[in-house]
């Protein structure tokens, strides 16, 4: 990131199980480490009418039961003066414009974007043609990046749609497809306790491994999230990204690089 000038992360879906639990944490955690920008502005935007404050207490909350770090109340109070929430439809071009006006008004000059999709793939496409009409993505001053949270559409055909879709507002380098398992410090080392282990590496193999068994032992059920359940299903939230992400990762020869063009 550019410490020069501010960096908005603008969240849809930001009133979410997602950005309470997982993204907003993350990112307090880092403001705290002092590797953010100096000026790191975390815009929500959702369908819950929440308010600039409403939207603060409801992270705030998250923070008590998710977060996995100490923090004091100063740390949170100069963290959370740069949250704000703007209450929008994800098909109506006026509240796009809204969104726009109000990123003007907090960042005050160039400023670098990333847009966060917290959002069930059904979603994506109307954001990506009202952002691009709304001029959103023009890297004008500032970069532009896209992070696209898993699942990637329903089915293959869907998954190359969204690609078409993304492709004609953004390049392929402005677009992040993440499973945010993946950002767990263990999956990360997975890799590394394979290959750059002399003890584990020889005998990783089908003649010494009789099954391997993946167990997803989580703290909290269903919950609000009734209604992205209903469209998406278990399978699709869980077994096609997260669990297959791990089983890959587990089982997997060796890569030629370790880069991203790998």
């Amino acid at each position: 990131m550019n410490k020069s000038i501010p960096t908005s992360i603008i969240i849809f879906g930001a009133s979410g199980d997602l950005a309470q639990r997982k993204l907003v944490p993350s990112f307090f955690n880092l403001f705290r480490k002092r590797k953010t920008p100096k000026q790191l502005n975390i815009v929500g935007f959702g369908n819950t009418p929440f308010n600039d404050e409403a939207f603060r207490k409801h992270l705030r909350e998250g923070m008590d039961q998710f977060a996995n770090f100490k923090f004091t109340e100063e740390e949170w109070g100069l963290f959370s003066k740069n949250l704000y929430y703007h209450q929008g439809r994800y098909t109506d071009l006026a509240d796009f414009k809204k969104l726009g006006e109000l990123l003007g008004e907090i960042e005050g000059g160039p400023a670098d974007r990333l847009f966060y999709m917290a959002i069930p793939p059904s979603i994506f496409p109307n954001i990506m043609d009202l952002l691009g009409l709304t001029g959103q993505l023009h890297e004008d001053g500032g970069w532009r990046r896209v992070v696209v949270e898993k699942p990637f559409g329903t089915d293959l055909a869907s998954a190359r749609a969204l690609n078409q879709q993304a492709h004609k507002v953004l390049a392929e380098n402005q677009i992040y497809r993440i499973d945010h398992y993946l950002g767990k410090e263990t999956v990360q080392n997975i890799l590394f306790t394979r290959f750059a282990n002399t003890i584990f590496e020889p005998v990783w193999s089908r003649n010494y491994i009789d099954h391997v068994q993946i167990t997803v032992a989580e703290k909290v059920g269903v919950e609000h999230r009734a209604g992205y359940y209903d469209s998406v299903g278990v399978l699709r939230d869980m077994f096609q990204n997260h669990l297959l992400q791990l089983l890959t990762l587990v089982a997997m020869e060796p890569p030629a690089s370790f880069n991203a063009d790998a």
